[in-house]
């Protein structure tokens, strides 16, 4: 120990010489947190008071919602009790730098044994609280913990939530319409980042344990905005700390939010952006210049038509990578040709299309030879503790057969839908959300392995180290925020933004969900679809524009329209795949004049009520303003 280094220890020590003196008090608002702008006590439901350094209320959870605790009892009943319902606790020090605080230990509840401890510390230096609960104690069973914590805003008080639903949503104080639902980080929720603004004061949550938490997000017009957490169990029970941290501040808004968040990601090792994967991978580089040309299935009569489609393209200046269709599980046949899943069990045919192996080796072959890359499709299974094995029997059969793709697109993974990461309670294998996850990023990697450019089906926090890409960008149906998010024709709901793109927009790259796949696939044709394809900075593809069929109708007027606007939203992307999303403002208070920022030093701004958009810093973009062709 140095003597300069004696001083400065001794400081760090005054926290926990407070801590011991606190030991055997029966005063729960005896604890206080103490940091350079904020300043924090316990409330008697154990949720937090939260004041500035000026004494400003941040936020008082007294009046909300307190934890709630779900125990299993030896009668193998669930018993739901306040957690503050403890008839005794200790308070004891709690460090783990750079976090310094408490631990209440919770225990004596009615008919049980457990013991909890809620565990409430902060970082000094940068106002960030880091909050913890586990069961620490007892024979029964905590299964789960709700309200911890729940959050909520007075519509009153003005500002917004912030909701990482698909690629980010606002919902402004003012939002007229209501929002009830709650679903799992991970699956409906493309972040763990959630956070709340009014007037010069915002907070954001970090959820580090999201594995099993599920979140609640509520806007009731005219009375309040909530964000309400609840941990729910693993395989039947808490297993593992939850955790998450909460951060106030000045001045904060959604953009600021994004990228402390990316900040924190970067450490984590979530951010690993294109430019790094394309040096292990570098046909990553080539797909971030190319339109995607999808077709879709197998079909005998096709082949030379979908080829000759290919030619045209290169001819006309474009760069295409190309989505190789999918066959039937059961082999394909000309008579009674159907749809196709080109689930595990298509690549361990021996037969999969009439000629075999070869012939789909063969079409691929044919692909690459006009310069272009060909991306394969292998559907999601259960169960997933041995989906890595299935995965390398498959890929080992279709290469043995001639047929190496460049890219594959894991379809099912990381798709929307609290089901896509269920647990799997099967006794034999019993699967936790956490290991469902980690198996998924292992296929990733067997893919990565055999030099296959990974990817999956919509954007997901948890899966970006992995995937180079995705099918949508976050815009797809079920990702769009509507007030009855089970039902595709729903109103919006709130403001989009590109909040998941300022974290993470150089990180992958994906499809703008359009007519092509589906009337219900599209963005809202009223709300600027072509100007949201630039806005969430969405790579170009034909068949996602609305009627964007193949093979390509030529002689239809609107194919050289459809054709010219790729030109141009190619060339912008082109620009901006590989640099990060900057910034995202609003330029007018309706919300309708937009503008994006990357680091390269593109910007791009959006008339959303005269429909047109103007770009500075690429090639033949001056800033003058362009009406994108009418699809």
């Amino acid at each position: 120990m140095t003597t300069s280094s004696t001083p400065q220890m001794l400081l760090n020590a005054i926290p926990l010489i407070l801590l011991l003196i606190l030991l055997g008090t029966t005063e729960l608002s005896a604890i206080e947190l103490v940091g350079k702008n904020v300043r924090a006590w316990v409330n008697d439901n154990l949720t937090l008071k939260i004041v500035d350094a000026k004494g400003h209320y941040l936020w008082d959870g007294e009046e909300a919602a307190g934890p709630q605790v779900m125990i299993r009892g030896s009668d193998d009943q669930l018993h739901e009790l306040p957690l503050a319902s403890a008839a005794k606790f200790a308070i004891l020090p709690f460090v783990q730098e750079p976090y310094h605080g408490y631990t209440i230990r919770l225990s004596s509840f009615t008919a049980s044994d457990v013991v909890v401890d809620l565990t409430i510390a902060l970082d000094p230096a940068s106002d960030e609280f880091m909050i913890q609960a586990n069961q620490s104690g007892g024979q029964d069973m905590v299964t789960e913990i709700a309200h911890l914590y729940r959050f909520e805003k007075p519509v009153a008080a003005g500002g917004y939530m912030v909701v990482p639903h698909g690629q980010g949503y606002l919902i402004p104080a003012d939002c007229p319409d209501a929002l009830d639902g709650d679903g799992f980080i991970g699956s409906r929720f493309t972040l763990p980042l959630f956070g709340m603004v009014q007037g010069d004061s915002a907070m954001y949550v970090i959820v580090e344990t999201w594995w099993d938490s599920k979140v609640a997000v509520e806007h009731y017009p005219g009375d309040k905005s909530v964000i309400d957490f609840d941990w729910k169990p693993s395989l039947g029970e808490l297993r593992y700390p939850r955790r998450f941290l909460l951060r106030f501040a000045k001045g904060m808004d959604y953009v600021a939010m994004a990228k402390a968040y990316r900040r924190y990601a970067r450490k984590q090792g979530l951010v690993r952006t294109l430019e790094e994967k394309a040096r292990t991978l570098p046909v990553v580089e080539q797909y971030t210049k190319g339109i995607e040309f999808r077709w879709g299935q197998w079909h005998h009569n096709q082949q030379e038509i979908i080829l000759d489609d290919l030619r045209k393209l290169r001819e006309l200046g474009f760069q295409i990578d190309f989505f190789f269709p999918k066959w039937p599980d059961d082999g394909y046949d000309p008579e009674t040709w159907k749809s196709a899943y080109c689930r595990t069990a298509a690549y361990l045919l021996d037969t999969p299309v009439p000629g075999g192996w070869q012939t789909l080796a063969n079409y691929a072959n044919a692909v690459r030879a006009l310069g272009y890359p060909v991306k394969g499709f292998i559907l999601h299974g259960r169960p997933m503790y041995n989906a890595v094995k299935r995965l390398r029997q498959a890929l080992d059969n279709a290469e043995k057969g001639g047929l190496k793709y460049d890219a594959l697109y894991f379809d099912g993974y990381s798709a929307y839908g609290d089901n896509t990461l269920a647990e799997d309670p099967n006794p034999d294998h019993p699967e936790t959300r956490r290991e469902n996850v980690e198996a998924q990023l292992d296929c990733f990697k067997e893919a990565a392995r055999r030099d296959i450019v990974p990817g999956g089906e919509v954007p997901r926090f948890w899966a970006i180290p992995e995937c180079a890409f995705f099918f949508f960008d976050g815009n797809w149906s079920r990702d769009r925020l509507t007030n009855v998010p089970t039902r595709e024709s729903q109103a919006p709901v709130g403001e989009p933004v590109p909040l998941f793109q300022l974290v993470f927009h150089d990180c992958y790259w994906a499809h703008f969900s359009g007519g092509g796949y589906g009337g219900s696939y599209d963005w809202w044709a009223d709300r600027n679809p072509r100007l949201y394809e630039l806005l969430f900075a969405c790579a170009p593809s034909y068949n996602w524009l609305p009627g964007g069929r193949m093979p390509i109708k030529w002689e239809d007027p609107m194919t050289e329209e459809r054709l010219a606007w790729l030109h141009r939203w190619s060339a912008y992307y082109r620009a901006i795949a590989m640099s990060e999303m900057t910034n995202h403002k609003f330029l007018s208070a309706d919300h309708k004049q937009q503008r994006i920022e990357f680091a390269n030093g593109v910007v791009a701004e959006f008339d959303m009520t005269a429909n047109r958009y103007r770009i500075w810093g690429i090639p033949g973009s001056d800033g003058e303003w362009v009406t994108p062709e009418e699809l």
